[in-house]
């Protein structure tokens, strides 16, 4: 392996630092971008999902390889639940993937391992049929795997979205209201890999770290014993109220492209890591409970940025988005930031572009 002697003579007075070996990539950085969201499903009863036509057509313009969303891969689904006498119910964390998992397991004498080793494998196929995209829907929900599922029913035609081919009744139901779901898993992942031409979408969220966390009971006592700490926690400082955008509940189409503008923007990331992370890190009275809860915040942040790393690495010099809660997103990006091939990318810039057809 050939090694420069410039890269040599950086490294002799400096600290190893993985992100200095960018400047010798042969191909262009990988192109990750972090889009950092309020849950959708949480959202004011007046949400529409068609207001988010001005982001999706932001994103088709972006056009990004691989699509990673917070919900859990169906690999950490399965192994939750088979080491629940460690971590506690896995159904508290994805109760409707586990159930559809099992249900389709059981019909089609797979488990969640073997049915996404015949998902990959389908996937290779340059061009499905309808019979196949059915096939797939249904190995990727054995798979634990339901919002890839549900990429392949959106990318059926509504009258091939029938009961067949591993498919039951219960299930094309089911299908069908996960690709209606107000959730930015389905509403703009799933939507988007759909439209982009993608045939899945990956898991990058975390709970095998919840393990680390403290007694609820402990947590909260030290909570109200810190002054003040419950305020900065729910944003309810002037710093945060000094901000229109992030108070509004997404009542009318106007408001959503101004909030995703502020909820991606460095300063709210700023603002939210102090209030809700590094104010616990401060809080002599919080003592060893808000420590803890800090390192299981960064262990799932970094678990995430490992799931990125991992996704992208068959896309070198290529394009990648994560769709995940606003708060998640400083702590992902500067993780990101330490492997040798990752280039952020910067949302804000997309949302403040008009490309030709975009809405605003």
């Amino acid at each position: 392996m050939f090694i420069s002697s410039e890269f040599i003579d950086a490294q002799k007075n400096t600290a190893f630092d993985p992100a200095a070996a960018k400047k010798q990539l042969g191909l262009p950085q990988t192109k990750v971008m972090v889009l950092g969201i309020s849950h959708l499903d949480a959202a004011s009863a007046r949400f529409q999902v068609a207001w988010l036509e001005p982001l999706l057509c932001r994103l088709r313009t972006y056009d990004p390889q691989v699509i990673l969303t917070e919900a859990l891969s169906g690999e950490q689904v399965m192994g939750l639940d088979a080491y629940a006498a460690y971590h506690g119910d896995a159904g508290k964390y994805a109760g409707p993937t586990l159930e559809m998992a099992k249900t389709a397991q059981a019909e089609l004498h797979l488990s969640a391992a073997r049915a996404l080793v015949k998902a990959d494998s389908l996937v290779q196929k340059k061009e499905l049929n309808p019979s196949q995209r059915r096939s797939l829907a249904a190995l990727f929900v054995a798979a634990a795997e339901p919002f890839s599922a549900t990429v392949q029913w959106m990318r059926l035609a509504p009258a091939d979205r029938i009961a067949q081919d591993g498919i039951s009744v219960s299930l094309a139901k089911r299908l069908t209201r996960f690709a209606e779901l107000r959730s930015e898993l389905s509403s703009i992942a799933a939507r988007l890999a759909a439209d982009v031409g993608l045939e899945r979408v990956y898991g990058a969220g975390d709970h095998a770290s919840d393990v680390l966390l403290p007694d609820n009971k402990e947590m909260q006592d030290a909570v109200n014993a810190e002054p003040g700490l419950k305020d900065l926690f729910n944003h309810h400082t002037a710093a945060f109220r000094a901000i229109p955008e992030d108070t509004m509940k997404l009542s009318s189409a106007a408001q959503v492209m101004p909030v995703l503008k502020w909820k991606n923007s460095a300063r709210f990331g700023e603002l939210d890591a102090d209030a809700q992370w590094f104010s616990m890190l401060r809080s002599v009275k919080m003592g060893k409970a808000g420590r803890q809860r800090v390192a299981a915040w960064e262990a799932q942040n970094l678990r995430m940025a490992v799931a990125i790393r991992e996704a992208t690495a068959p896309i070198a010099g290529g394009r990648a988005l994560l769709v995940v809660g606003a708060a998640h997103k400083p702590f992902i990006e500067a993780y990101l930031r330490t492997f040798t091939d990752i280039e952020i990318v910067s949302v804000p810039d997309l949302l403040s572009s008009a490309p030709k057809g975009c809405p605003n």
